[in-house]
């Protein structure tokens, strides 16, 4: 899971460095893309692991909202 780990600082950061760069990054920006990458890549790494919440729990994303 290290690397998952890896790729996800790796992906966010670029992310995060090009709405820097195009001046579109907002602190509630930042906070929205980080929230969203954390979930992705949970999700990712309980899947990897035999875990997959969308298999017993595909509905609950709508209830998050």
């Amino acid at each position: 899971m290290d690397r998952i780990k890896q790729i996800h600082k790796r992906q966010l950061a670029r992310f995060l460095s090009h709405l820097q760069r195009t001046g579109s990054l907002t602190p509630d920006l930042e906070a929205d893309v980080k929230r969203a990458y954390g979930f992705t890549f949970q999700d990712i790494e309980q899947a990897l692991q035999g875990h997959d919440k969308e298999n017993s729990d595909g509905n609950k994303a709508l209830q998050d909202r």
